[in-house]
């Protein structure tokens, strides 16, 4: 069944509304009428079963049937250089639909200058939106401004519930599951992606030495996008296992 995105203040105990280019996307483009049955989504883990009352080109009203919550207690924050282009965008939908929480840019000595206009972030959470549509995803992943690299690193918390991990091509011998214990499981990730030309030695020796821990991915060197999927996607693996 459709899944769709709805405002919360726009979900009223057992009504809803859709408006704007969502409206015209439902009942133009998907062609929904009254007495369907579709599902819709709050952004905040709330999943609503709901039945349309009335379509026109501006509003969808309807009733709520029936509801469920599911959102990830995990949280998995990923700060990435930007890479050239438009591949951030792809970055963006792929991250919402694995279940990334969060994307901060950053800015590092060799990186594309991170610097968003308003319509450039309001396009890239309306692809987080709709990443979450597609794949059925509750909660939205919250696309932040960018910091700078060093700023990124000392606002992370460093203790045994978080694992802050810095994939780097120079380092070739631990690997992401030696530095997690079989004991316990860590309630937050932060995983740091660097620029095409990768971060200078002095921005890594930064990183250490506030408990940021260094991981390879393998021998390959990797585009900005592939490792922060790859990283991100061996973390949730982690996690789920312990």
């Amino acid at each position: 069944m459709s899944h769709f995105y709805v405002k919360p203040e726009a979900i009223r105990e057992k009504t809803f509304s859709i408006s704007g280019e969502q409206a015209h996307y439902v009942s133009t483009v998907r062609r929904f009428k009254p007495n369907d049955e579709i599902m819709i989504f709050d952004g905040l883990g709330n999943s609503y079963k709901a039945k349309i009352n009335s379509v026109n080109k501006n509003e969808i009203v309807g009733n709520i049937l029936s509801s469920s919550y599911k959102k990830s207690e995990f949280v998995l924050k990923l700060y990435t250089s930007i890479p050239k282009g438009d591949r951030f965008e792809w970055l963006v939908e792929k991250c919402a639909e694995i279940g990334v929480s969060e994307i901060t840019p950053i800015n590092t000595k060799r990186s594309v200058n991170a610097n968003f206009s308003k319509n450039k972030l309001e396009r890239y959470e309306k692809i987080s939106i709709a990443a979450s549509s597609q794949c059925e995803r509750n909660d939205i992943m919250k696309i932040n401004d960018p910091l700078d690299f060093k700023i990124a690193c000392a606002n992370v918390l460093t203790n045994n519930r978080y694992m802050n991990i810095l994939p780097w091509e120079s380092e070739n011998k631990v690997l992401l599951n030696h530095l997690s214990s079989r004991s316990s499981s860590f309630v937050e990730a932060n995983i740091f992606i660097g620029p095409e030309g990768g971060f200078e030695d002095e921005e890594v020796e930064l990183a250490k030495s506030l408990g940021i821990k260094t991981i390879t991915l393998g021998n390959n060197i990797l585009r900005i996008e592939t490792a922060a999927i790859v990283a991100s996607i061996l973390v949730l693996l982690l996690h789920q296992q312990l």
